[in-house]
């Protein structure tokens, strides 16, 4: 009797014992993709938007750039506007927001953007760097 009494506790609160708080809650991590630029601006600002709205509900995020959307990142080009959307706003607000934006490597040296070139608040990543970012991340949402 008291081994179904303990059994029927244990049944009845764990629910309650497994919510995580607010303190002990891991920040989930998110990687948003974004491949396309002036060839496809409304993926890219559909991508970094929906970067800021993670971000703004508690997200860690990270916008990892590569193929034609390198040109994002570029310092000497202004960041385009689609429709009411202008990225360049929505790339400062995710930056200033403490969002991270990581540009792919042998992707820029093939759009010929040198890091030293890179808009302030992105960084070039490394096969290392970048790996990490993948395994790490608990969503990965592709543009």
């Amino acid at each position: 009797m008291k081994l179904l009494l303990a059994s029927l506790l244990l049944f009845v609160a764990a629910p309650v014992l497994a919510q995580p708080t607010s303190q002990t809650e891991a920040t989930t991590s998110v990687v948003v993709h974004i491949g396309q630029y002036t060839n496809d601006l409304h993926s890219a600002t559909m991508g970094l938007g929906l970067a800021g709205m993670l971000q703004d509900a508690g997200a860690d995020v990270t916008v990892f750039l590569d193929r034609e959307a390198v040109r994002m990142a570029d310092a000497a080009h202004p960041l385009l506007t689609y429709g009411d959307s202008d990225l360049g706003a929505l790339m400062a607000s995710f930056l200033a927001g403490g969002g991270r934006v990581v540009v792919c490597p042998h992707c820029a040296e093939l759009g010929g953007v040198e890091a030293s070139e890179l808009r302030d608040g992105t960084e070039m990543g490394t096969k290392a760097s970048i790996a990490q970012l993948f395994l790490a991340a608990d969503t990965v949402i592709d543009y």
